[in-house]
């Protein structure tokens, strides 16, 4: 598979060696390509949402630094993006003293406390919630954050005197470019000047917000549903595969539909996973684990037999055919589901095996080049897709659900 992009600024080049370096990381992406279909039906229930985001207190952190920045003097687009990354640090710090000893999901805080506050993180917040802001409409979209910065702090440090905000007169950012506020934010004041502990958890006000923003900028989402219906409240126990027990009869039968097809999918995904799971297995002599995995592919073959025919598996490609516009990618499945149907288990791991070799190419692929991986150590067992619900999804909602309580 190649990858390429245009590059307009040096912003999109950034971002885009960043998707790059990410696509190249262990386990970043599935040995077959079918992340391709998985991040269609991801961002069409869940919208905004990233596998690396981790808490929802970002959303409405990083908003509110804009606002504070636009305001201050910068230079250029280097200087905002230095100023940003500096800020994020202070930002992390005060996060780790306000949350309760309990650092997880904040970004940054192991790496600033592994090396004593000489490193940061490369996925920094700014790159993490970028998207998923400009989804809720928190700030502009398709844009580069550091430009507009820099372009709103010029505009606002030539602003004659009596109309720049001070305490007297208070707030006036709205005048800066045409009486337009670029960034939305809850009306808590963050005090970016100074140092007072931040707790990571959302405040009532801070969670009534986002829930807002979220329904209002993703409708007919089964995210902006969920929250909007109030189910939101009963579903952050379940896991992605159960959903269907609490969200059947209770919402609208398109968002069923595309749960249904995406669970459907998570299924026949795994299935092929298993399949090359056990190819890579016999390849470097872990004969245990390759019979293991020909078990749980004859199991859940068996107990989803009807879920895997080349008709269903062509109603999952009739879904995502506009999102997805690989074409290989939307073959592979439909060739296995024939191949399957039929019985036809050489030709399936004929097919696993090409499928590879064209994702990765020769050298990269390790069913092809098994030899040099360790013998006798059996490749990871494949699980299910959750399409971001297990982690991000479902820590948003609870988070939400959480700081609404906080009245």
């Amino acid at each position: 598979m190649e990858i390429g992009f245009v590059s307009f600024n040096q912003e999109a080049l950034n971002r885009a060696n960043k998707v790059m370096k990410l696509l190249q990381g262990q386990g970043a992406i599935d040995e077959l390509g079918l992340g391709r279909i998985r991040d269609a039906f991801s961002n069409t229930m869940f919208p905004g949402m990233s596998v690396l985001q981790t808490h929802a207190k970002y959303f409405l952190l990083m908003p509110a630094l804009y606002v504070y920045l636009e305001k201050t003097r910068i230079a250029d687009v280097r200087e905002a993006r230095a100023i940003v990354r500096e800020q994020e640090i202070k930002m992390t710090y005060r996060l780790i003293e306000g949350s309760s000893k309990d650092t997880t999901g904040i970004i940054g805080a192991d790496m600033l406390k592994e090396s004593r506050g000489t490193k940061y993180v490369k996925y920094d917040p700014a790159y993490v919630y970028q998207a998923g802001m400009e989804t809720y409409g928190l700030i502009p979209s398709g844009g580069n954050i550091y430009a507009t910065l820099a372009e709103r702090s010029a505009i606002y440090q030539n602003m004659p005197r009596k109309h720049k905000g001070n305490e007297d007169s208070g707030d006036d950012s709205d005048d800066l470019t045409g009486n337009r506020q670029l960034f939305k934010v809850c009306g808590v004041d963050y005090d970016f000047s100074h140092r007072e502990p931040l707790d990571i958890k959302l405040t009532h006000q801070e969670a009534e917000f986002l829930k807002n923003r979220i329904i209002r900028n993703t409708p007919g989402s089964l995210l902006s549903y969920l929250l909007d219906s109030g189910l939101y409240e009963n579903v952050t126990d379940y896991f992605f595969e159960d959903l269907g027990i609490i969200l059947q009869d209770r919402i609208p039968e398109k968002l069923y539909q595309t749960y249904s097809l995406a669970l459907r999918f998570s299924r026949f995904a795994c299935l092929l996973r298993i399949r090359y799971a056990m190819l890579y297995d016999i390849a470097v002599g872990a004969e245990e684990a390759a019979s293991a995995e020909d078990s749980k592919f004859n199991v859940m073959l068996s107990d989803y037999k009807g879920e895997f025919t080349p008709d269903a598996i062509e109603e999952i490609v009739r879904f995502v055919s506009s999102r997805v516009t690989e074409e290989s990618c939307k073959l592979f499945i439909k060739k296995s589901a024939v191949l399957i149907a039929d019985g036809n288990s050489e030709e399936l791991d004929r097919q696993i095996v090409l499928r590879e070799k064209t994702i990765k190419g020769l050298k990269r692929s390790k069913l092809i080049n098994a030899k040099e991986f360790e013998r006798g150590k059996p490749f990871e067992s494949p699980t299910m897709m959750a399409y971001r619900w297990n982690t991000i999804v479902r820590t948003m909602l609870t988070e939400i659900k959480e700081g609404i309580k906080n009245e």
